[in-house]
């Protein structure tokens, strides 16, 4: 029997460096929104060393690198991203090791994993971020906050890998967090080492149990249809500047505020991730326009 033509398989930059990459991948099933265009190549390293194999490769070819997690704050264009994308979901990338009283966190690793295996072995300061999505490496890059203080404040210690696919390990005056900010956005964060304290892990379940009940009722229903789309200035809330410029009610195509929880970006069926930006565009100069105040977006618009 006559087999047909098969398929060409594009030639890529990445080749020759032993590793599996697609082109063309839809970034939607990898956002936490479910929309956004392709990434022009796509890869999943299997350990440190062919991570390192990419990004350097990146570097000498100046071909665009992004790194996702669980991609619940990113926003991805509808034309897509016409570079690297690179997903730490490999099993190196996602251990966990409790080092008591320290624990260490592969940057692939969920952060409600953490927090779990925390407060299972009896170590505190990371259970009020119970409720946030997303990956370790995600949550050290944007130093994620929960109502008992930030991630930040709990690490010592980052490796971080730079474009030239070196691994370095930052520690101290090297290290930088502020509200929802690093200083760690000039590499990819490879994992992290943070110090906790001891405490009853009985005491410890409570007090997360009670962090995921409150987070879920501030926050809206249906949670994948959803994003956050500003940081909280100092002093006030960017939910409470949304109302009293009269953005609830903004809608673009199928993009609308969240009425009960104004900082918020509800997707709906048929949405695109253009809807979403344009509006959280809307909402920023509405606020900007009414009370002089300009919002800093959360998500991460490429």
């Amino acid at each position: 029997m006559k087999q047909g033509p098969k398929t060409a398989v594009p030639d890529t930059p990445f080749d020759d460096l032993g590793l599996a990459v697609s082109c063309h991948e839809p970034l939607a099933r990898h956002t936490w929104l479910g929309i956004g265009g392709s990434a022009a190549f796509f890869c999943e390293p299997v350990d440190v060393e062919a991570l390192g194999r990419v990004v350097k490769r990146c570097q000498e070819r100046g071909i665009p690198l992004r790194v996702i997690g669980g991609g619940s704050n990113i926003l991805v264009p509808a034309s897509g991203f016409a570079g690297m994308v690179v997903r730490l979901s490999a099993p190196q990338f996602c251990a966990i090791d409790v080092q008591r009283p320290a624990i260490s966190a592969g940057a692939g690793a969920k952060l409600v994993h953490l927090v779990s295996a925390a407060v299972q072995a009896g170590l505190s300061g990371l259970e009020t971020l119970v409720g946030v999505p997303g990956t370790v490496g995600g949550a050290v890059v944007g130093n994620a906050e929960g109502h008992g203080g930030d991630l930040g404040g709990r690490v010592r210690e980052v490796r971080i890998m730079l474009p030239t696919g070196d691994v370095e390990v930052r520690s101290g005056a090297r290290l930088a967090f502020r509200s929802r900010w690093s200083n760690l956005d000039d590499g990819v964060v490879v994992g992290c080492r943070l110090e906790l304290d001891e405490e009853s892990p009985a005491q410890l379940t409570k007090r997360m149990q009670k962090e995921w009940i409150v987070q879920r009722s501030e926050q809206p229903s249906g949670a994948r249809s959803v994003a956050m789309m500003f940081k909280d200035p100092h002093g006030t809330t960017a939910e409470s500047l949304v109302n009293q410029a009269g953005g609830r009610d903004l809608r673009v195509g199928e993009a609308s505020v969240y009425a009960a929880h104004a900082n918020y970006v509800v997707a709906h069926p048929g949405c695109s991730s253009d809807d979403v930006r344009g509006l959280v565009e809307a909402v920023r100069a509405r606020v900007r326009e009414r009370l002089g105040v300009e919002l800093t977006p959360q998500i991460e618009m490429w």
